[in-house]
């Protein structure tokens, strides 16, 4: 009979937990690691892009078998993980050289900024490589790629560029906005302003966010995925080591939260964060959060999307609507032209729904409000969205 998820977590947490505070694994975990177990965590950790982190402690522990099959997989996310560090770490290296030379501010987000706090580096894996340009900057700074570096542009949204290299097959995301308006509450209010609070960094074009700032992005980009069903056990992580490595300013920082509308939320997760590393006990509110975080994978699923915006939108008839006919103020997101040109949105509308027909994601909405029957009101969902003021 197959280890629950509840079970798997309950060993897999510790061996996380060693990981990033350099600590022994515990005894009481280490005599539950049978072969079975172990098969348990590593599978579990492979779906949350973990995998890696487990692997430092039980190497460091010599808690695997040198014969066996799960440590063959466990050595193997490792060695892909700092593999995949340093492929992406030489395409930053060339981008800020290119970028440089060429006088485009730029700032490093998310992993490429994060995993230099992590006790190593590699142990921070990411998708790809995401880099904040200004948006006046953005057709002269995707030439300079695809000119000096020969990256290959492979798709726009209204928020950012994507591209990849052609031998490393890294990928690389310019983003010209942090977050779009009426996302994680009110973050673009303050993310909005992100160059005029960014720090210059002496003799290169590279930009820096104030830890604080840095910190409320985080937080916004994890309240991103929390609506869109799930943000996975990454971020907690993240949100640990950020708390353990850096000095903030909380006075600073309460602010910024405060003012985009995510302190609630921030604080959940902060707690949550202590819970799983720390030595606080959890709450009735941390014991949702973690339900949710732990049934929604790495990216989110459609039944949790579903059910939080549901409850967001009043009701499913009130959700229906919305995704069919998607609101001015981010329709205007996907087609910028209707910022200067409202009278169009009609106009765009359709263009949607020709778009969401061309790229197969009709598909996808359409499965979602299907799944809105099997999708019960759910209220616990409820509950964790007003005690987060989401």
């Amino acid at each position: 009979m197959g280890n629950t998820i509840s079970e798997i977590w309950t060993i897999t947490l510790p061996i996380l937990r060693s990981a990033v505070s350099d600590t022994p694994l515990p005894d009481a975990c280490r005599n539950k690691l049978s072969p079975e177990m172990l098969q348990s965590v590593y599978v579990f950790a492979k779906k949350y892009d973990i995998a890696q982190i487990a692997a430092a402690a039980l190497l460091a522990d010599n808690t695997l078998r040198t014969d066996s099959i799960v440590e063959t997989f466990f050595r193997k996310s490792l060695y892909i993980a700092v593999t995949r560090y340093e492929q992406m770490d030489y395409e930053i290296r060339c981008i800020r050289e290119v970028f440089d030379a060429q006088k485009i501010s730029y700032i490093l987000l998310k992993g490429a900024q994060m995993r230099q706090y992590y006790p190593e580096p590699w142990m921070r894996t990411s998708c790809d490589v995401d880099i904040l340009i200004r948006a006046e900057d953005t057709t002269r700074a995707s030439d300079i790629l695809t000119e000096k570096l020969s990256y290959v542009l492979t798709g726009r949204t209204p928020h950012d560029i994507s591209f990849e290299t052609q031998e490393r097959k890294v990928h690389i995301e310019l983003h010209h906005s942090l977050v779009e308006a009426n996302r994680a509450a009110r973050a673009s209010d303050v993310l909005s302003g992100v160059w005029e609070k960014a720090e210059a960094v002496e003799k290169t074009c590279r930009y820096t966010m104030p830890d604080e700032l840095f910190y409320f992005y985080h937080i916004a980009h994890m309240a991103k995925h929390f609506e869109n069903g799930g943000c996975g056990v990454r971020p907690f992580i993240d949100l640990w080591i950020l708390n353990h490595r850096l000095t903030f300013d909380r006075e600073k920082q309460t602010a910024l939260l405060r003012e985009g509308g995510l302190l609630k939320f921030s604080e959940a997760c902060e707690t949550l964060s202590e819970v799983w590393f720390g030595d606080k006990e959890p709450t009735e509110l941390t014991g949702l959060l973690e339900k949710y975080v732990l049934s929604s994978g790495m990216y989110g699923n459609i039944e949790n999307m579903v059910a939080v915006q549901k409850n967001q939108d009043g009701g499913w008839l009130h959700y229906i609507f919305r995704r069919l006919f998607m609101p001015y103020e981010r329709l205007k997101n996907v087609y910028p032209i209707l910022q200067k040109h409202k009278w169009l949105t009609p106009v765009m509308q359709l263009r949607r729904w020709y778009d969401m027909i061309a790229t197969g994601r009709m598909k996808r909405t359409v499965g979602e409000i299907k799944s809105l029957k099997s999708t019960p009101g759910n209220i616990e969902i409820k509950e964790l969205l007003e005690q987060l003021e989401l």
